[in-house]
């Protein structure tokens, strides 16, 4: 049986693509419906034969009595004030956004009468758009939850069931910790990534014919859309750049090791390096 009446999701793009077709393939609304600003997308969109296809996000949320906002975290608010006039009193609200502090203060533009609820969904990648879409990108991802403590129980309960029924595993805090967290676990490595696809580039011994899978696997998010990436580190700007003076500082230390023959110190963070990376691929 469906758990909602009517789902709407506003910008679906890969995550609110994928969110279409999982909510489609696990029966949880009466009906889909969706909005996206690029004509090719909303085309797209219209071939998965799943949701119904809008010209505005207005449109889309009318009848909706969920809503998830899947645009990117720079045009948060402008989003929350396109979809206003047509929400329905009651009508939850949630997101997608890799940032949730600079989106806590865009919902204040949405209506008191619809409750907003922050999620981010850890299942992105580097390939852009609804036609990377996919049914089973959020089963067995962490999706953060940033509940103010100030929303109706109720809400922030529909939230957590649509999040659980996609295949997520919820963990929540508030969203100054979220943006800390993946400051730490994704927009630094992505900044870290492009920052080193460019000194790649720029060594005089650069041949892209002869590139194995080492420097794609340590580049391969360098690879995302840089309009989308371009909104998440400014939104994130202090976590970020705090990350990328850590990097520094250690891209520093390798480089002292190195230089001065020190293979003691070389051997002691390569180690270090080697034993975190090592931790990642080990169950908690």
């Amino acid at each position: 049986m469906a758990q909602f009446k009517r789902i709407a999701v506003v910008g679906a793009g890969l995550i609110g693509g994928s969110i279409l077709l999982a909510a489609a393939r696990k029966g949880l609304a009466g009906s889909l419906a969706c909005w996206s600003r690029s004509a090719g997308s909303r085309e797209t969109l219209r071939g998965f034969g799943v949701a119904e296809v809008f010209e505005t996000a207005a449109d889309c949320v009318r009848g909706a009595d969920l809503v998830i906002v899947t645009t990117p975290v720079d045009t948060a608010e402008e989003t929350f004030l396109a979809i206003t006039p047509g929400l329905a009193p009651g009508a939850v609200v949630t997101d997608a956004g890799s940032v949730k502090g600079s989106i806590l203060l865009a919902a204040r533009r949405l209506p008191a009468a619809n409750p907003f609820v922050g999620a981010h969904p850890m299942a992105g990648g580097e390939k852009a758009g609804a036609t990377h879409a996919a049914a089973q990108l959020f089963e067995g991802r962490v999706c953060f939850l940033t509940p103010t403590g100030a929303e109706d129980p109720q809400a922030l309960a529909t939230v957590r069931r649509f999040w659980q029924e996609l295949g997520s595993v919820l963990h929540e805090t508030d969203a100054a910790k979220h943006d800390e967290i993946v400051a730490a676990i994704s927009h630094v490595p992505h900044a870290a990534a492009s920052a080193l696809m460019l000194a790649v580039m720029d060594q005089p011994g650069f041949r892209r014919f002869a590139v194995g899978a080492g420097l794609r696997d340590t580049t391969r998010v360098a690879a995302g859309e840089e309009n989308l990436w371009v909104g998440i580190m400014l939104a994130n700007a202090r976590h970020t750049a705090a990350g990328l003076r850590d990097l520094e500082r250690r891209a520093a230390e390798l480089r002292t090791a190195v230089e001065a023959n020190d293979a003691a110190s070389l051997r002691r963070l390569l180690a270090e390096a080697r034993i975190a990376r090592q931790n990642l691929d080990r169950s908690e």
